[in-house]
């Protein structure tokens, strides 16, 4: 399974009315579509947020409305961190907050070195207070609060907004909120007395690289309980990726997590050492779920220029030496796919159907000219329960249009 982060769009103005996908150069995700089957389906289901953590789950073929309970319990599952009975973990972002409003959400794509540091001084001013952080990768990182006198409830349904969605926006309406918000807005204060004067800060200023200028709450949540690849399927499975969100879902799944040092969840990421990653986990285990951040994190951006970039790096740099590696072996089965929208318009996530591609053996094509949004509505169906997408992958002998289109529950009519 090759994801394509937030790689689907919609059509834009400055591209003829195209979307990314179609604008960009994919001539090895064409081939996939071309000789396999190229459809819709829908990674987040109606009534959740469009999220990344909702859109994999659903790609490693997890019922969201029964998996899932919170995205930071699915980053700390990667990072060992047991949860307790009365803790609830948040995604803690190191962010750059100026005149009143969120300027970077990534804080200038901190490294995660100096984000250690900045999470380091702020555990050591955070003694006496009933939180701990855990340094990450890059500007992510995690707070595990103890919930006082039984809160647990409180924290875990408090209102907290993805940074990414406020991007240049002003942020007061947007700080958490609800019975726990003045706690959580306590602690994201601590952090920016903590980082005011930091060494780190004053070096990033000092290189014209925007500071981290405190931490911002949200993504919360409990401890998972997920059935295994070995129990659902019989299957052994690696994930490669560089977000701890896609790692920790591979590790509640009971799947081997291949660690990439080059893998920074940017267009800069070690495209090949995936790539290698994935070729030699495939001389042991059944199955290879490889996820690339870079199409996301540059939408996010609003960087039209750098989104084709990374989905034509995607292309060539990941799906097409997989194709090469199944075409070699013969007996491999590709899935191509996004988690989810994200929208170079509004410059964060959409819900809503996007394309996949499926090849190998037993893959009947359907006649797609190449892999895109509107070559996927072409196939006149729409997989709804995009959950069920990988097990129709992993379990059916035979996989055609016309069978995804009596498939009852799990297909539709296209709309």
């Amino acid at each position: 399974v090759l994801v394509g982060d937030g790689m689907a769009d919609f059509p834009l103005p400055e591209l003829d009315g195209r979307t990314p996908l179609q604008a960009a150069n994919t001539p090895a995700m064409d081939a996939l579509a071309r000789e396999g089957l190229c459809a819709l389906f829908r990674p987040i289901p109606e009534g959740f947020p469009p999220g990344s953590d909702i859109g994999n789950l659903s790609l490693f073929g997890y019922d969201p409305s029964a998996a899932f309970t919170g995205r930071a319990p699915l980053e700390a599952a990667n990072q060992g961190i047991a949860l307790g009975p009365d803790q609830v973990v948040f995604r803690c972002n190191l962010v750059t907050l100026t005149d009143g409003q969120m300027r970077n959400f990534t804080a200038g794509h901190i490294g995660s070195e100096e984000g250690a540091e900045l999470i380091s001084a702020l555990n050591g001013a955070c003694d006496e207070l009933p939180v701990r952080f855990y340094p990450g990768v890059g500007y992510r990182h995690l707070a595990v609060l103890d919930a006082p006198d039984g809160r647990k409830a409180d924290f875990a349904k408090a209102a907290c907004t993805p940074p990414h969605d406020i991007q240049d926006m002003a942020y007061a309406s947007f700080l958490p909120d609800g019975a726990a918000g003045e706690f959580i807005q306590e602690i994201m204060d601590k952090a920016a007395g903590v980082f005011a004067e930091h060494p780190v800060n004053a070096r990033r200023a000092a290189a014209g690289k925007p500071s981290a200028t405190s931490v911002w709450l949200w993504g919360q949540g409990f401890a998972p309980r997920l059935e295994s690849y070995e129990q659902r399927f019989g299957l052994k499975g690696a994930v490669i990726s560089a977000v701890d969100l896609v790692k920790g879902i591979g590790v509640c799944a009971g799947l081997r997590i291949c660690d990439v040092p080059g893998a920074t969840g940017y267009i800069d990421t070690d495209y090949a050492g995936k790539v290698q990653a994935a070729r030699d986990a495939l001389d042991a285990v059944d199955f290879v779920y490889l996820h690339v951040e870079a199409p996301d994190e540059t939408a996010h951006e609003g960087r039209t220029d750098l989104k084709i970039q990374a989905i034509e790096d995607f292309d060539s740099q990941v799906v097409a030496p997989c194709r090469e590696l199944g075409l070699d072996r013969g007996d491999c089965r590709i899935l191509v796919a996004p988690d989810h929208v994200t929208a170079l318009s509004t410059r964060t996530h959409a819900a809503g159907p996007v394309p996949f591609a499926l090849w190998g053996p037993g893959i009947a094509s359907n006649g797609a000219a190449a892999y895109s949004e509107a070559e996927g509505a072409k196939a006149g169906i729409l997989f709804s329960d995009g959950f069920r997408l990988v097990p129709t992958m992993l379990t059916e002998e035979t996989v055609s249009v016309s069978a995804l289109a009596a498939g009852g529950a799990a297909s539709q009519p296209a709309r």
